[in-house]
């Protein structure tokens, strides 16, 4: 039989979700878990590759087991021995070829961006430019949801680089942008990249000519950083329907 997982974590605590020599990840972690309590070798595949240091409200992996689970009993089992930084919230039963990764549907980020001092500013990335042009954010978003090679967004310029980009929008309060950011699919680094080139439009580093010329070269902009990974939040993935056992 195979299950989903659904999950959520703190990515502070671990080198990404991918299995990495001499670094802990989030997918060793639930593997060792899962092998111990299910007295067998589990590996699990999951929605996304997550890099370091970035969170999820809602992530998905999926495993094969020969048995019938008990949903209760099974979430008691492995959020007790599951460190903290990591919540197993469901399991469910899908069909047997459902894939956790190739199944998705859509994948929402949101980033998080402190523009002032407060108590919580070390949970986001802070960004000390309170005199951001949203105008010219506006602008640039319109030209990125009118491409699909996004090849110069992300780390490997020669990866299959074709997405398509459903949302991004951006909006204030309580003293934080929240950047939700809606996709079929991303490269990677790929959120972070379109995040700070925006951010320098917004502060007049880059204008919207050179962002144009940027795009349509399909090469990188190197002087623009990528913005850190603490900010970023997985935050919903949806899968069609028809790959769950209700």
């Amino acid at each position: 039989m195979r299950y989903f997982l659904e999950l959520s974590f703190n990515g502070k605590y671990f080198s990404g979700w991918q299995i990495q020599k001499h670094q802990i990840s989030i997918q060793e972690t639930i593997e060792k878990c899962l092998s111990l309590i299910l007295r067998k070798t589990i590996p699990i595949v999951g929605a996304s590759r997550t890099d370091s240091g970035v969170n999820a409200l809602q992530m998905f992996a999926h495993f094969d087991y020969f048995r019938v689970l008990k949903k209760k009993t099974f979430l008691k089992k492995i959020n007790f021995i599951l460190p903290s930084y990591i919540l197993i919230k469901n399991l469910i039963s899908v069909k047997p070829k459902a894939n956790a990764r190739f199944d998705v549907i859509s994948r929402h980020y949101q980033y998080r961006l402190n523009i002032y001092k407060g108590p919580f500013s070390s949970n986001y990335f802070n960004f000390p430019f309170l005199n951001l042009n949203f105008g010219l954010i506006k602008k640039a978003v319109f030209l990125l949801k009118r491409i699909e090679d996004f090849r110069s967004f992300g780390k490997d310029i020669n990866c299959f680089n074709k997405c398509k980009l459903y949302s991004l929008t951006w909006k204030i309060r309580k003293r934080v942008i929240y950047i939700d950011i809606i996709a079929n699919r991303f490269l990677r680094n790929m959120v972070r990249r379109i995040i700070g080139v925006c951010l320098y439009i917004g502060i007049r580093k880059i204008n919207l000519l050179e962002f144009f010329l940027y795009v349509k070269s399909k090469t990188r902009l190197l002087d623009c950083p990528s913005v850190p990974a603490k900010g970023l939040y997985l935050v919903r993935i949806i899968y069609p329907k028809n790959i769950f056992n209700f």
